[in-house]
């Protein structure tokens, strides 16, 4: 996907890639992002009409990719509204440090940053600056860790932001993220390859999950999950999650994969430590309290109960509390304090 530029070009200059924005003040820059990607708060610090910059933003299926320059020095911040996202950051010149809690980290030689954008603070970008951004969509990571851990993600990750690349994972993390920031520059190949954007996507949240250090990280250890499942295994959790909502039958599950109702046992015995109606049980378990979590949804909790499948509302608080700690009125209630 290729913008327009939407303000006069500075003088011209030879960048890496071939910038699909450029400008020279703060406010076109903000702009042109935001429209191309999503909003965000940012502020300058220094002249806002003397901001020199050039970007070249690329989507594909679960990914943004921002190959950029900034010749001064800026902070932006995550809006509720802003896109969720998991952010690998890249500088080349110049340095990056964001805060998570009250943690401080900055980009160094060796070093991958790595954080969701909506558990961070403040980032500050250090001008002159060179880096390229991955940003990951969330939902991709929340849907790999519930087929790897079999556990919604209730909770911050907590996911560690610096990784080595000195050892084997953060090599494994950081080439595959190198991979796809190279793949997309100047309309690089990967972007006329829909599924292989589509599957990259999927690995690098496995991999992160895998082997980058979070607060399930231990549970992960314990089951020995394997990190690559057959493919009707597969198949199935897609299909799972497409039809969520409908009253499926694993029997019905096996047909569409195309493979014995046993062999689906099976493979997710093996490969995900549970059975395939304990698999859609959890999925549907989280979409259950994403909706009791909405201030702005009005069922009422045996509502939400039957809409995911659970005919009977003591059993499906019982299971409820049990995952995740508290009773399904307990969740609605502090959602509608929200309101």
């Amino acid at each position: 996907m290729r913008y327009e530029n939407t303000a006069r070009a500075p003088e011209r200059e030879d960048y890496e890639f071939a910038p699909t924005h450029q400008g020279h003040d703060f406010e076109s820059m903000v702009k042109t992002l935001s429209t191309g990607y999503g909003v965000f708060a940012a502020q300058p610090l220094g002249n806002d009409r003397n901001f020199r910059w050039a970007a070249d933003l690329r989507r594909g299926d679960g990914f943004t990719v921002l190959h950029s320059v900034f010749r001064s020095s800026w902070t932006v911040r995550t809006l509720n509204e802003t896109p969720q996202h998991l952010a690998f950051y890249l500088p080349q010149t110049g340095s990056f440090r964001v805060s998570i809690g009250k943690r401080a980290v900055e980009s160094g030689a060796g070093y991958l940053l790595m954080a969701n954008n909506h558990e961070a603070g403040d980032r500050f970008v250090q001008g002159p600056h060179t880096s390229d951004v991955l940003f990951l969509d969330w939902n991709i990571v929340k849907r790999v860790l519930i087929s790897l851990a079999e556990t919604p993600l209730s909770e911050s990750l907590n996911l560690e932001p610096i990784l080595d690349l000195s050892t084997q994972s953060g090599q494994l993390i950081g080439n595959l993220v190198q991979t796809i920031v190279q793949g997309t520059r100047n309309s690089g190949p990967l972007l006329s390859s829909p599924l292989a954007m589509a599957t990259m996507s999927e690995t690098l949240a496995h991999l992160v999950i895998r082997f980058g250090h979070h607060r399930l990280s231990g549970h992960l250890e314990k089951k020995k999950v394997s990190l690559v499942a057959p493919w009707h295994v597969r198949r199935a959790i897609d299909y799972m999650h497409a039809n969520i909502a409908e009253p499926l039958t694993m029997t019905m599950v096996a047909d569409d994969v195309g493979v014995s109702l046993r062999a689906l046992q099976t493979g997710f015995k093996a490969f995900r430590g549970t059975s395939p109606a304990g698999y859609l049980r959890t999925i549907r378990l989280q979409a259950a309290r994403e909706q009791l979590r909405d201030p702005t949804n009005q069922r009422s909790v045996r509502e939400i109960c039957a809409i995911w499948g659970f005919a009977h509302a003591g059993r499906f608080s019982i299971i409820y509390r049990s995952t995740f700690g508290e009773s399904p009125r307990d969740t609605r209630l502090r959602a509608e304090r929200l309101r």
